[in-house]
């Protein structure tokens, strides 16, 4: 089984030829021109990006440093005299307490409903 590939061509015309050389002639012709914008327009991307990632770096590097929480500590203690201290941390203590108090009443008062529920069944 042999492809008719030139028996086909031997149909064709110069006129049906004549695309297929606009075509071929106009890739050629332009390639060249078309690879160096290609090649334009990857340079302003990677210099974009590279200027970008400048700012972002310079930005960084200006920002102050976050402080961390035993600087906040520190400069709380040093603003708040002693006996201040120890009435927030029992403040705070008695907040807890009184927290775990009310979730233990909520968990006493859900298993004497379902007490109640079953002794009624």
């Amino acid at each position: 089984m042999a492809i008719k590939l030139f028996d086909n061509l031997k149909e064709y015309t110069l006129k049906d030829f004549f695309p297929i050389f606009i075509v071929i002639t106009g890739y050629m012709l332009f390639r060249p021109y078309l690879m160096k914008l290609g090649g334009e327009l990857q340079k302003r991307e990677h210099r974009k990006a590279s200027e970008q990632a400048k700012a972002e770096a310079a930005a960084k590097a200006m920002a102050p440093p976050k402080p961390d929480d035993q600087f906040i500590e520190e400069s709380t203690q040093s603003v708040w005299g002693r006996n201040a201290r120890r009435r927030q941390k029992e403040s705070i203590k008695e907040i807890e307490k009184a927290y775990r108090r009310k979730a233990e009443m909520e968990v006493e008062y859900e298993s004497d409903k379902e007490i109640e529920d079953l002794l009624e069944e």
